[in-house]
Order: structure tokens, then C-alpha cells, then sequence
């Protein structure tokens, strides 16, 4: 990888998934006119085959042939992009992380799986959307390339790390030429109080979300004049609000957790639940990521800007 100019990282393994993540890549990589970096891991055991032994070389030899092929279909996207590629060895969750360091972003392609096999092996995704130091996007199977609806939609939960929502969200709006919509829904744990206060107070919580979102704005809407920004206060589960936003959006922006044990509790449930459910691509920035997008902009610890 470069270490001037980040680059794009993409997950490959050969499958659909690793392919729509290989086209939704290369049109990042466009947007930034920068270069693609190409990640396989291999895994770091032979597996065991009575009749026929799996030899390490072997193993070596399809991921070059996985990168060869990925490659090659990268260039139906990005004829023009420096593509280098990566053969890694070892549990693909840390391989791609560190891979992805200081990169512009790591894109993956997710892959459904069953609740059992999500409780026994985790994903790919979610495991390296909780760790990585760049931001990972997750590309469903629900992406079509061919339908933009020119919205970008950034989950707000609180000022704490903002800044690095904001900034991220900001650029892929403007990359776009899109709408941002700085969405923040609230529902309260205990179902009897929820409907009391939906009912009387929902006003009291709009005005409250606009004073704490609204003076974050002013900054980004200097840096990015040309962003139509809306910001809409809803009465749901933030999970099932952003997951039916999802539908009409062309990525969706979340920041990570600064803290929690074991590592998929970085993400939150809302988090969890976007990377699983949504319908367009998800971008999981990680806390403290550097606003590099917007000269000036100073991010301080808690997320606020000075300039």
C-alpha cells in the first residue's frame, strides 16, 4: 500500500459477494482517484482430506489464482486504477484489518448467514468493522449499482465522536452529489413510558435532538456548501428507523463505539443490526478517525470541531 496516497481495499475470496464488493470499490476509487488494493487470506492450517492431502503450495496457489481473477474483474470498473494485491495468511478478520491500515476505506461484500452460524463464527464483516482503524463499508446483496437515489443518511446517536460521523458522511454526500440526511431516532427502554412520552413529549425531544445536532452543522455546512442537509428527528428504534431509511438511501453512515469488550460489542446493536438488515451499503467509521477530507477542521477528543 501506499504510504502517501491512501488506497481502496477490497476483501476478495472469489464469491458474488467479494465481486459486488470489487464494483462498489472501484467506484469509490474513481470518486477519490486513487488506487485499489486487493486482500485474500489463505487460511493458516491444510485441511485434512483422507483421499486427497491439501499441500500449503497448493493453498498459495488459488488465493494468487483469487487475486489474478479479481483483479482481472476489476478492470470492467476501474481500467485506469493502480491495483495492486495482497496474499495474506492467517484468520481473515485480523489479516484485512491490518491490511486496511491507513487506508481510505475497506470494502467488503456481506454475506448472509444463519443466526447459528453467526453465533458460532461470527462474520467477516462485523469482525473487521469492529477493529479496523479505516472505515469498512459493507456492501449487501440488495446493492444494485444502477439506481442511485441521491441520499446519504448519517445515524446520529450523540455528539460524542460527531465529528468523525459528520466528516465522513459530509465527503460521501458531496462525492455524490447527494442529499444528507442526519437522522436521530429515539424510543425509551420501558414500552408504557415510550408511548406516555411519544405521546406527550415527542415535540420536547425533537427540539432537544435540533439543539444538540444543529450547532454541530454549522462547521460542515461552511466546508460543504454545496450539501443539501436535512435533519430529521424520529419516534422509532433507531435500528428499524435507519434499517427502513435504508431502502431509499445510497449508503448509510454509522461511527463505531470507542469502547467495549469483546470486540463486536464495539459496534453496538444498531450497528450490528444495519450490517445485517440494510438494504444499501453501510459505512462503520471507527472513533477518532482523522477528518481528512476537510482542511481546517481540528476533531477533538469528544468529537466536537474547532477550526
Amino acid at each position: 500500500m501506499s504510504g502517501h496516497v491512501p488506497t481502496v481495499v477490497i476483501g476478495t475470496d472469489g464469491s458474488p459477494d467479494s465481486e459486488r464488493a470489487l464494483h462498489y470499490g472501484a467506484l469509490e476509487a474513481a470518486r477519490a482517484g486513487c488506487g485499489i488494493t486487493l486482500v485474500h487470506v489463505t487460511p493458516d492450517y491444510v485441511p485434512i482430506a483422507a483421499m486427497y492431502p491439501v499441500a500449503m503450495s497448493e493453498m498459495e496457489q488459488q488465493g494468487r489464482y483469487i487475486l489474478d481473477q479479481s483483479a482481472e474483474t476489476l478492470r470492467r470498473w476501474a481500467p485506469d486504477a493502480p491495483v495492486q494485491s495482497l496474499l495474506r495468511v492467517g484468520r481473515r478478520v485480523g489479516a484485512v484489518s491490518e491490511a486496511g491500515r491507513g487506508a481510505r476505506m475497506i470494502v467488503l461484500g456481506h454475506r448472509h448467514a444463519s443466526m447459528m452460524t453467526r453465533l458460532s463464527t461470527g462474520t467477516t464483516t462485523t469482525g473487521v468493522a469492529a477493529r479496523a482503524t479505516a472505515p469498512v463499508v459493507s456492501v449487501p446483496a440488495t446493492w444494485n449499482p444502477e439506481v442511485e437515489h441521491g441520499l446519504v443518511i448519517a445515524g446520529f446517536k450523540g455528539a460524542a465522536h460527531s465529528g468523525e460521523l459528520l466528516a465522513r458522511a459530509f465527503a460521501a454526500a458531496s462525492a455524490r452529489k447527494a442529499k444528507l440526511v442526519v437522522m436521530h431516532a429515539w424510543r425509551l427502554p420501558t414500552a408504557y413510558d415510550d408511548v406516555v412520552e411519544g405521546r406527550v413529549h415527542a415535540e420536547e425531544w425533537a427540539r432537544a435532538a435540533h439543539e444538540e445536532i444543529d450547532p454541530l452543522l454549522e462547521d460542515w455546512h461552511r466546508s460543504y456548501p454545496d450539501v443539501e442537509v436535512e435533519v430529521r428527528v424520529l419516534h422509532d428504534h433507531p435500528a428499524h428507523a435507519l434499517r427502513e431509511a435504508s431502502k431509499e438511501a445510497d449508503l448509510m453512515v454509522l461511527v463505531r463505539k470507542s469502547h467495549g469488550f469483546p470486540a463486536a460489542v464495539h459496534l453496538g446493536s444498531v450497528a450490528r443490526t444495519l450490517l445485517r438488515d440494510s438494504v444499501c451499503p453501510v459505512a462503520i467509521v471507527p472513533p477518532q478517525a482523522v477528518a481528512a477530507e476537510t482542511p481546517g477542521l481540528v476533531l477533538e477528543d469528544e468529537g466536537t470541531m474547532q477550526k
